[in-house]
């Protein structure tokens, strides 16, 4: 008899692990409270479509792992994205990631590059494999992070420590952001990232929406039920069940894809206050000729010190990190601020000195109106979707409790377990699947039973 398995949430997590259960032989239902895909979902702005959540696709050998359990091709078509990481503006002048042969900070940054090297046959291990000291690729992947970062725990420590020209390093601490975090509260491994993906920045030829739609045909070649709409009131994690509006439902085995926080309220918990990731307001914006612009963009804080300390004290700091997308007639523009779970809107006043400040480093003053429609996605409606304050990575971890050397407990009780960015942490894509593969192993060596995935020599 198969075994029935509930997962709560159907963003990209739980889509995933969905997908997985059901190649193993589960019988999976997901439940959504609102549109599948979380984070990642389709908005109409002016008659053009846009894909919300991840913009980048990186890393795809993790995606390619994962479509090997599954038996299937890749069906994505991802495209390098022009440009690799964009061009960053920080104060001290403009800095391309990757650097160009022939700019002046090339040869710092391929000491950089080689700093970095020993880690690139070793991450995809990290974001793939359980944390298990009886692993040897385990062991070895982290042997190798131990050896690059040494003893530093911070994206700021490691940084300053390569006594790297001010425009480098402000630039590669701008990556600390793919955590939610200032580089200070970020892991070190945060500041390696540019090394080893800059080269490889990707996009699906249809857009990031293709990924949700791929997700979702996965789940149902494989007999994966998906409740959209369908909000879950309570969670017994004892006996597995869970309380829909007039209906409860038996489960053999829970899968929470929801932030930590949000599944203790669930479960009728108290929920641990404390620091958390920062929230987004995103703009998305239709014009009716295409824009002459580059692919990516990312205008840097002005001061990391000041941003950190509005951060910490939930306020808006001087100016902030943006990262501008062009896509033909689209634009889309992520600033990031406090986890407050307050509205913003594009006319207040700090919301219009910010994009201010990005029509000045594009150089097309009054950008934004000349688009024909504008659709904003504020703190609000990420907290929404269930973060405290709208936290696109939920909890902020210690540095000794983050990245994927030191992620939270997956198993959480008997018949419960989590997965997604809050329990695997980090930005994007490679971290909500590898963490949907390393929950598939390990539930493969209790649960499952089959060898469904095995294990990496």
């Amino acid at each position: 008899m198969k075994p029935f398995t509930g997962i709560l949430g159907g963003g990209i997590a739980g889509l995933s692990l969905a997908a997985l259960l059901g190649q193993a032989g589960h019988a999976v239902t997901v439940y959504e409270a609102g549109a599948p895909g979380g984070k990642l979902s389709r908005l109409d702005v002016g008659g053009l479509e846009f894909s919300t959540g991840p913009s980048l696709f990186t890393f795809p050998g993790v995606w390619r792992r994962f479509l090997s359990v599954l038996n299937e091709t890749d069906a994505l078509n991802l495209q390098p994205l022009p440009g690799g990481l964009g061009t960053h503006h920080t104060p001290f002048g403009a800095v391309p990631l990757p650097v160009a042969e022939g700019h002046p900070l090339h040869g710092d940054w391929q000491r950089y590059v080689r700093a970095v090297g020993p880690l690139t046959t070793h991450l995809e291990t990290l974001l793939t494999t359980p944390p298990r000291l009886g692993s040897a690729a385990f062991i070895r992947a982290s042997a190798a992070v131990g050896k690059v970062l040494g003893p530093h725990l911070s994206a700021e420590g490691w940084i300053r420590a390569q006594r790297f020209p001010p425009p480098l390093a402000h630039a590669l601490r701008a990556q600390a952001l793919n955590a939610g975090l200032s580089p200070q509260d970020a892991p070190a491994l945060y500041a390696l990232l540019p090394a080893l993906i800059a080269a490889q920045v990707f996009r699906p030829a249809g857009g990031m929406g293709a990924l949700l739609a791929e997700l979702l045909r996965l789940c149902a070649a494989r007999g994966v039920t998906v409740r959209a709409g369908t909000p879950v009131l309570s969670l017994d994690a004892r006996r597995a069940t869970i309380q829909l509006e007039g209906e409860a439902m038996q489960h053999d085995l829970i899968v929470s894809a929801l932030d930590p926080a949000r599944l203790a309220v669930l479960r009728g918990l108290p929920t641990r206050s404390g620091p958390r990731t920062v929230s987004g307001l995103a703009l998305y914006a239709a014009f009716e000729h295409e824009l002459n612009l580059p692919a990516t963009t990312v205008l840097t804080p002005g001061s990391y010190r000041d941003f950190r300390a509005a951060l910490h004290a939930r306020a808006l700091p001087p100016d902030t990190l943006a990262l501008i997308h062009a896509d033909g007639r689209r634009l889309a523009l992520l600033l990031s601020v406090p986890a407050t779970g307050q509205p913003m809107d594009p006319e207040q006043p700090w919301v219009r000195a910010q994009i201010h400040r990005v029509e000045r480093a594009l150089g097309v003053p009054g950008l934004l109106q000349q688009a024909t429609a504008v659709r904003t996605l504020d703190p609000a409606h990420y907290a929404w979707l269930g973060t405290p304050g709208g936290a696109i990575y939920g909890r902020a971890n210690p540095l000794w409790r983050a990245g994927p050397v030191h992620p939270q407990p997956y198993r959480i009780g008997a018949r419960l377990w989590q997965v997604g960015t809050a329990v695997h942490p980090g930005g994007g894509i490679p971290a909500i699947l590898g963490g949907a593969l390393i929950v598939a192993r390990l539930l493969d060596g209790g649960l499952l039973g089959r060898g469904l995935l095995g294990e990496q020599a």
